[in-house]
């Protein structure tokens, strides 16, 4: 009987280093020409595969997003809340968000081109609307605990991934990128709410 189980065991385990291979070629592929661009063809070639076990896996475009977005998450988790001391002067907890947020988005430079297409992906504008619940947990936060809805949206398009790579595409450092950021929100809340 121990052989039989023994056999099992590598079929399972070699099931799922084909399904991390394709999920890892999948990503690659979605960093470089997209989601809607990327087809199961291309994935097989990419993993090494057949077309047929990339469908065996991931029967659909969602699926293959879904898994790519738990793969995301668990390479690129996102910046607790507790980064953020909530005793700290403002300036100093927005500061705080600045510099998490930036690093965060300087691991994933692809993430503002996957935005792009979250209309004609429902997998993936799910996993991309959880992100940007975090960014409006870490910007209340950051606020004190503000519930002002405007407030927030203002302090998000500041901290946009866009505006973060424009930034860090001008030759700023993440720490230049991160104080830059940082001064235009305090600036903003200062004098500049609505």
């Amino acid at each position: 009987m121990a052989p039989r189980h023994y056999a099992l065991q590598r079929r399972a385990q070699s099931a799922q280093e084909t399904r991390q291979r394709i999920v890892e070629a999948t990503m690659q592929l979605h960093c470089e020409q997209g989601v809607v661009g990327t087809s199961h063809k291309d994935i097989a070639a990419r993993a090494d595969v057949s077309v047929g076990t990339v469908y065996h896996h991931f029967p659909t475009q969602d699926s293959i997003v879904r898994a790519c977005g738990t793969h995301v998450r668990d390479a690129h988790p996102f910046p607790a809340p507790e980064t953020i001391d909530p005793r700290a002067p403002r300036t100093q907890r927005v500061a705080a968000l600045a510099r998490e947020l930036v690093a965060f988005y300087v691991r994933m430079p692809w993430f503002e081109r996957l935005r792009t297409e979250r209309a004609d992906v429902p997998a993936l504008d799910f996993g991309i609307s959880m992100r940007e619940d975090a960014v409006r947990t870490l910007i209340r936060r950051a606020l004190g605990g503000a519930k002002n809805a405007k407030k927030i949206a203002v302090v998000q398009a500041i901290a946009d991934p866009a505006v973060i790579n424009r930034l860090l595409e001008s030759g700023m450092s993440q720490v230049e990128a991160a104080s830059t950021l940082a001064s235009i929100i305090n600036a903003w809340l200062e004098g500049g709410r609505p």
